[in-house]
């Protein structure tokens, strides 16, 4: 049996929606499950498309509880994180991606334009953290010798924020309704 966790901000869709009763269902079930679609989803925030967020990580599932909803959580009007128990195999027509091997398989060549940026180490602190450390998201990119071309913030491509935001929320991706009997507990955080 493998442990998720899904957050639920205050005023969300599955704060408002039991899942322990509904189950997690994706709003775009019927879309077909694409890398693009998956990059969006994890890049954009996108809601419509046919996958469930879910957490190897309570902490994160923690942290998005607290500071996703249209409101800060209180005693009186908590915000929920969601334990959810999958078998393995999962259930009939529910598949788990890791984001990782997902876009990692549909990468390009070495040789091809590259989905790596070209700025400072620190580059990916602004990736993971884009708010905290936006310093080092917008730096310029380090010029060879003799340097003078147009500054630049270092190219970032949907595919690397896509691998980035996926380690970062040690992000797992159902693809199909997630069963109400998978759900487990919710738990009230303020």
């Amino acid at each position: 049996m493998a442990v998720f966790y899904r957050g639920a901000g205050v005023n969300t869709y599955w704060h408002n929606n039991d899942a322990r009763i509904s189950g997690f269902i994706p709003l775009s079930s019927g879309t077909t499950a694409t890398v693009n679609c998956l990059m969006d989803h994890i890049v954009y925030g996108t809601v419509s498309s046919p996958f469930v967020s879910l957490t190897r990580s309570y902490g994160v599932a923690w942290d998005y509880a607290v500071n996703a909803g249209r409101q800060r959580p209180t005693p009186n009007n908590p915000a929920y994180v969601y334990r959810i128990e999958i078998s393995n195999p999962p259930p009939i027509n529910l598949t788990l991606l890791d984001p990782i091997k997902f876009v990692a398989q549909n990468l390009p060549s070495a040789l091809d334009p590259p989905y790596q940026h070209d700025g400072m180490p620190s580059f990916l602190l602004g990736v993971v953290d884009p708010i905290g450390n936006v310093k080092h998201r917008s730096a310029p990119y380090t010029q060879p010798p003799p340097g003078g071309g147009a500054s630049r913030p270092p190219n970032l491509t949907t595919e690397l924020e896509a691998l980035v935001k996926a380690l970062r929320d040690a992000e797992i991706l159902a693809v199909g309704t997630i069963p109400a009997s998978c759900i487990t507990a919710r738990y009230p955080i303020y």
